[in-house]
């Protein structure tokens, strides 16, 4: 599905925003309720992997289909 903005920019926007680390189902949550579209949760999962490697954010396995995501920071 095209979008206006990219998923990865509404994550980095909320993760910025919120400043503190934040499990995937409740990033997830408040990702669906800032857009106007239905998001899959193997999108998202996707854009956090993309996000990752570009070296913006962390993801730690807390237990098993739980997930730690923290903000690392702008390159720069």
């Amino acid at each position: 599905m095209w979008r206006e903005i990219p998923l990865h920019y509404i994550i980095l926007e909320i993760l910025k925003k919120r400043n503190a680390p934040i499990t995937d189902e409740d990033l997830y949550n408040e990702v669906k309720k800032s857009v106007n579209y239905e998001i899959s949760f193997s999108d998202f999962l996707k854009a956090l992997m993309k996000l990752e490697i570009r070296g913006f954010i962390t993801v730690t396995l807390i237990r098993e289909n739980v997930r730690m995501i923290n903000y690392i920071g702008e390159k720069e």
